[in-house]
This record gives C-alpha cells, sequence and structure tokens, in this order.
C-alpha cells in the first residue's frame, strides 16, 4: 500500500473515531412507528425516529438526528445532538443543549433552556420559540408563533415571520391577532428582522429596531 494510501487511510478512521465519540452512539439506533422512546442519562444513540410517540432524553445523553411524526421532544441538561424535529409536537430543553444542526416543528413550541447552542435554523409554524441566553447559528423562523429572545441571546442569521395563510373561524374568517416579537435589551440579531406579515414588535434595543425590513404582501 502506498504512503498516501495508508495516511488517507488513518485519516478516515480518525474522522470516523471523532463522530462516533461526539455521539459515542454504543446503543445503536432506535425505529419505531408506536410508542415512545427514552434514553438515560449518559446513554449515546444513534439515529432515534419515532411515527407515534414521544423522545425523553436525560441530562448528559446524546444522540444524532431525533425526530418523531405525532410526539414531543424532551430534552434535560446538557444534552448533544446533530438535529431534533417533530410535526406534530414541541421540543423543549434544559440548559445547555448543544445541537450541531437545526430544530424544527410544525405544529408546537420550542423552548430552548439557557446555554443552548444550535447551529443551523429554529423553525416552527404554528409554536412559540424562545432563546435564553443562547446562540442560533443560521435563521429563526416562525409563522403563527410568538418568538422570544431574552439574555445574551444571539441570532447569527435572521428573524423571520413568514406570511400567514387566512385562518377560518366557526363565523367567517378571522386572521386578527398578531404574533409578537420580543428582543431584550441584550439580544442581537446579526441579520436582519423579516416582517413577511403584521407582527407586534417588542425591542428594547433601538440598534435592532433599525434591522426591522418590512416585506408585507396584502395582495393589491
Amino acid at each position: 500500500m502506498k504512503l498516501s494510501q495508508i495516511v488517507a487511510t488513518v485519516s478516515l478512521v480518525i474522522a470516523s473515531g471523532c463522530l462516533v465519540n461526539a455521539y459515542a452512539a454504543e446503543h445503536g439506533s432506535i425505529d419505531k412507528v408506536l410508542g415512545s422512546a427514552s434514553v438515560s442519562s449518559n446513554q449515546h444513540y444513534d439515529d432515534i425516529s419515532l411515527v407515534n410517540g414521544s423522545v425523553k432524553m436525560a441530562s448528559n445523553s446524546s444522540a444524532k438526528s431525533v425526530s418523531t411524526v405525532n410526539g414531543s421532544i424532551e430534552l434535560r441538561d446538557n444534552v448533544k445532538l446533530h438535529s431534533a424535529s417533530t410535526v406534530n409536537g414541541s421540543i423543549e430543553s434544559g440548559s445547555g443543549l448543544q445541537v450541531a444542526d437545526e430544530l424544527s416543528t410544525v405544529n408546537g413550541k420550542i423552548l430552548a433552556g439557557s446555554n443552548t447552542v444550535i447551529g443551523g435554523n429554529v423553525t416552527t409554524v404554528n409554536g412559540d420559540i424562545v432563546l435564553d441566553n443562547s446562540q442560533a447559528g443560521r435563521d429563526v423562523t416562525t409563522v403563527n408563533g410568538d418568538i422570544k429572545l431574552t439574555g445574551k441571546t444571539v441570532v447569527k442569521g435572521d428573524v423571520v415571520y413568514k406570511p400567514r395563510g387566512k385562518k377560518k373561524a366557526f363565523f367567517g374568517w378571522n386572521n386578527d391577532k398578531k404574533p409578537t416579537l420580543y428582543i431584550g435589551a441584550d439580544a442581537v440579531v446579526e441579520g436582519n428582522i423579516i416582517l413577511q406579515q403584521e407582527v407586534e414588535l417588542q425591542i428594547e434595543n433601538p440598534a435592532m429596531q433599525a434591522k426591522v425590513v418590512t416585506q408585507i404582501n396584502d395582495g393589491r
């Protein structure tokens, strides 16, 4: 074997070892259609994929991708993930959560504990997003939800309110309630605050108010 081939092989083994150690997936994957998944403290899994069930992860545990369709994702302190997503359910965590990629849900809230670090996007459609003393590496986006950024939270991308369709109530169309964006005095959005619908703004830092970009299409 040539020296270059040996070096490449050793490099691949080292890289693979780092990935395994990062998530230490000695327990393999969990894949269920019915039933929840529970990860104990200091346990480390590969992918966790459910259809009808919730995921609970105790402190100091880890996994790669965590996903469910109908269920919530509950994370205790110092959990490490590559990503987490659900369709019908919320994502809630204790302090010190580390997510390499994104957190996303369709119908549910995202409540991240203090000192959370998220490498990618934080996204909901119908749900609130709360970040406290935390960091989002890309955009924070919702449609029908409030966003609350407190403490020394940093959003490195944009904060985006996407446009809403009309909601039909029992008596005609009802789409009057505005979502609320709260940005505390010490929180920072490095990108823009993009409003594609009407939003109630509660922004304590004038420098953040200057980042507001309104892109409302009223159909006229």
